[in-house]
């Protein structure tokens, strides 16, 4: 059957190129959903039974934190193809690249937790369930940097790339309010009066929230790089439709 004009005309490609970008982010956010939900469950299971490191979310080298560097470094991926991309927008994709990709390197080696330490103790003698807290503050720059590049790219797109990518820094500033909530979860005095139970599922929250939050933003990268191609090779009149 021929295709009729409408559906094969400008008009067609960009209801189309629509859907495709709709049904991706439907894709990318089931994703998201999975695998934070997934975590927990396994995670909490984990906790209750056999109590694995591998399958502990908040033990540094676990199978899900490895799995939280990976999608992080995937973001980190996507930024940097998006600069070698497009030129005009390489100066601000690069530095995104280069602070996520940064991420998922410090996610494997530890380092934000050691500098946290490092700050913590070393020059305030705070105790170590505030200490190790401290790498929200060191690394402070970096992730204002981090949030206020998506959002500039998240703000000239779309709902549908736009509410996943802005969406998915709404997860990692929900996970660090709950890491920040540890102060309290994972203090001694706490943990002698209730129990630790409360710190076990902080953590599974809060890694949720991390790994869905990372989830969100690389393949809302990666959407977005897609998109940017389609509209490189489409015209002006026609790239204002999609």
């Amino acid at each position: 059957m021929e295709p009729t004009a409408a559906a094969s005309g400008p008009g067609g490609v960009a209801a189309r190129d629509r859907a495709r970008e709709q049904a991706l982010a439907r894709a990318v956010i089931w994703t998201a959903a999975v695998a934070a939900v997934g975590q927990a469950l396994i995670g909490g299971v984990n906790s209750l039974t056999v109590a694995s490191d591998v399958l502990n979310p908040d033990e540094e080298g676990s199978l899900f934190q490895l799995l939280t560097a990976a999608t992080t470094a995937l973001a980190g991926a996507a930024a940097a193809a998006h600069a070698l991309r497009f030129p005009a927008r390489r100066g601000r994709f690069g530095a995104l690249a280069a602070i996520l990709l940064y991420f998922a390197a410090d996610d494997v080696l530890v380092i934000h937790e050691w500098l946290g330490e490092q700050v913590g103790e070393g020059l305030f003698g705070f105790p170590d369930h505030i200490a190790v807290r401290m790498w929200i503050v060191v690394l402070a720059p970096l992730l204002a940097a981090a949030f206020v590049l998506v959002v500039a790219e998240a703000l000239r797109v779309g709902p549908p790339l736009r509410n996943v990518l802005l969406g998915g820094l709404a997860s990692l500033v929900a996970a660090v309010a709950v890491e920040v909530v540890g102060v309290v979860t994972r203090s001694p005095s706490f943990i002698e009066r209730v129990s630790g139970k409360p710190e076990t599922l902080r953590y599974l929250v809060e890694e949720s929230f991390e790994l869905g939050g990372w989830v969100l933003i690389a393949g809302g990268l990666w959407a977005l790089l897609a998109h940017d191609a389609r509209l490189a090779v489409l015209g002006p009149a026609d790239a204002r439709r999609i």
